[in-house]
């Protein structure tokens, strides 16, 4: 049996999901369980809340997160080793994804015993083929509040541009050199000019979590700033940049599956050439979408 665990936030719940479904196909007892540790830091199971997909039974739940979490110890080596060896003994097994994301084929096949899946799986090779189905699951109910729907008007009667700016905590200490440092001022004026030079009379809508940030930055004549969606209603962004003729994406799994969801045939994505910095990200992103090199 197949268990994926789901966790952090919602773009990365989309990725450990739609990687669940392709397993899924490849062997129906595959499961998902959510890593109740992400709670303190994100919105908790978003995949329920936005999109209507239950998290299974609980009991059952339980027992196999109890599971995980002694495999995932990495402390307290006297006790960890001899219970490891009991696990693999019964060939219960926990497989970490590539740091860099890139995407192995070896894990597309049925596994044998009990394996835990923890990792992003932000490449789209992993479900691809499963684009229908995902599309399906991804479908967001129709925000009815008034300034969404003002928003989303704007955006369907403009050749609209969606701006991600990701900021907050990719700016702490602990995260600036991995992510923080990726998508510069610099950038973000390549990626509007690269985008004023195909697109007529683009109109950009920006969506940020750094809000000061964008106005002291890249405030322009033909730009909006979407700031009405905060906490537990910030999935209505990523439901607005899905609507946006063309995007420009931070190295941010929101923004990814924004871009990724998007219908428009003509859509032009525009990534950073990092996803984390300084590390080659060969499969993080479609081949279709364009990525920025050459920036400060």
């Amino acid at each position: 049996m197949d268990i994926v665990i789901i966790c952090n936030g919602l773009g990365n719940q989309m990725s450990q999901y739609a990687f669940f479904l392709k397993k899924k196909s490849i062997n129906k007892k595959t499961r998902f369980i959510y890593d109740r540790r992400s709670s303190s830091q994100h919105n908790g199971f978003e995949l329920e809340r936005v999109f209507g997909i239950p998290s299974g039974n609980m009991f059952v739940n339980r027992l196999l997160w109890l599971v995980f979490r002694i495999l995932s110890i990495e402390r307290f080596p006297h006790f960890s080793r001899p219970v490891l060896k009991f696990f693999n003994f019964f060939n219960i097994k926990l497989i970490k994804e590539s740091p860099n994301y890139d995407y192995d084929e070896n894990l597309m096949t049925p596994s044998k015993g009990l394996r835990f899946y923890y990792g992003g799986w932000h490449s789209e090779k992993y479900f691809k083929s499963n684009r229908e189905e995902i599309l399906k699951a991804f479908c967001f109910e129709y925000s009815d509040d008034i300034s969404n729907i003002e928003a989303f008007t704007k955006i369907k009667e403009t050749n609209s541009v969606s701006i991600h700016v990701r900021r907050g905590d990719y700016m702490n200490e602990t995260n600036f050199n991995v992510f923080g440092a990726v998508c510069t001022k610099d950038y973000f004026k390549k990626a509007i000019s690269e985008i004023s030079s195909c697109v007529e009379d683009p109109h950009f809508y920006i969506f940020s979590n750094d809000i000061p940030w964008v106005k002291d930055n890249l405030m322009m004549d033909n730009m909006s700033i979407i700031d009405c969606n905060k906490g537990k209603d910030s999935w209505k962004d990523m439901y607005l940049i899905s609507n946006c003729k063309y995007n420009i994406n931070s190295n941010s799994s929101f923004s990814w599956w924004a871009a990724w969801l998007n219908v428009n045939e003509n859509n032009i994505v525009i990534v950073p050439k990092f996803f984390i910095n300084n590390v080659e990200t060969k499969d993080v992103y479609p081949k279709r979408w364009r990525i920025l090199t050459n920036y400060s």
